[in-house]
């Protein structure tokens, strides 16, 4: 779906995959903001938060947009044949847009660096002001390092936020989110095309993460990768189980593109024992008759792996 904040975001990821900072700032608002997640550091990494110097890696957590430029610039030291970022999905809503990008580049050590990206961007008078970076911060940790990678601590609990509901986009997201707080296989039948695919990425094994991996399917099917919709929503209940002291998944914006819609989610659950979850999320819905034909859940990895002692094997 085109429209003006499309279309700038778009011009913003080019500028971007041209490693070209000076145009990056002429797109962008630099008293706005740009934020990535940070692992098991949760609460540098609420969005509504700058974590400042004590940041985790040095470029994610919260930071203004044009301190996030700057530090871009230094790009060329790290990858020095460039780093690609290629859009190949991109729609959009009144002021904002989602734009799903594939990176690689080869890092100096000479490490292989290909993510997968969502990245959801506000526009305001023609200029980009907000960026919310969703991408596999396993693998970012894998290739870029870091620091403070092994600081553990426990933000507040998201609150709900009231979203629209006034499109069939909308509903069928917010219908999603649903079906996952209650971890619901019948719910998500019930909004959902019967080859409905579930992709999540994928960690170190970035061959199983691939977009256009081979399908899987059956009972047991693993969280990551792609796999039939219906086979992956059979481990909801298993999952969210865990959470005896509760859980709950709560939309914080969904961006409508008519034939792609967007839900940004913040989890938060409690186990038996104490341990606190709390992930955030960027849903990409492909929409086909009114029904969801596929998901791309695209969330910090680094956290979720941790979390639940799982990753996928360099093999899987």
């Amino acid at each position: 779906m085109s429209g003006a904040a499309v279309e700038v975001a778009e011009q913003f990821i080019d500028a971007l995959d041209r490693n070209d900072a000076d145009e990056l700032l002429a797109l962008a608002d630099a008293t706005g903001s740009w934020w990535v997640d940070t692992g098991n550091d949760r609460a540098a990494g609420v969005p509504e938060h700058d974590p400042g110097a004590d940041r985790p890696w040095p470029l994610h957590g919260r930071m203004p947009l044009g301190e996030k430029i700057e530090l871009l610039r230094g790009l060329p030291e790290r990858f020095p044949d460039g780093c690609r970022q290629q859009r190949w999905n991109s729609f959009g809503g009144d002021g904002v847009a989602v734009v799903e990008v594939e990176g690689s580049g080869t890092f100096i050590d000479g490490s292989q660096y290909a993510n997968r990206y969502a990245f959801v961007i506000g526009v305001r008078d023609g200029r980009v002001h907000t960026v919310h970076e969703y991408l596999d911060t396993t693998h970012a940790v894998d290739v870029l390092h870091g620091r403070n990678l092994d600081r553990v601590t426990v933000a507040a609990e998201p609150a709900p936020r009231e979203v629209s509901s006034d499109t069939v986009g909308e509903r069928l997201a917010l219908a999603f989110l649903a079906a996952i707080g209650g971890a619901s296989p019948e719910g998500l039948a019930a909004v959902t095309t019967p080859d409905a695919t579930w992709w999540a990425d994928s960690g170190k094994n970035r061959e199983l993460g691939r977009f256009d991996a081979p399908v899987r399917s059956g009972d047991r099917v693993p969280v990551w990768g792609l796999a039939v919709l219906a086979d992956r929503a059979k481990h909801l209940p298993g999952l969210v189980g865990v959470f005896e002291g509760g859980w709950a998944i709560h939309p914080q914006c969904v961006i409508d593109g008519a034939t792609s819609v967007a839900v940004e989610a913040a989890s938060h659950g409690v186990t038996g024992d104490g341990r606190i979850y709390q992930n955030r999320y960027c849903f990409v819905l492909d929409i086909v008759d009114e029904r969801i034909s596929a998901v791309r859940e695209y969330c910090d990895t680094a956290h979720a792996f941790d979390f639940f002692n799982a990753a996928p094997r360099q093999r899987d």
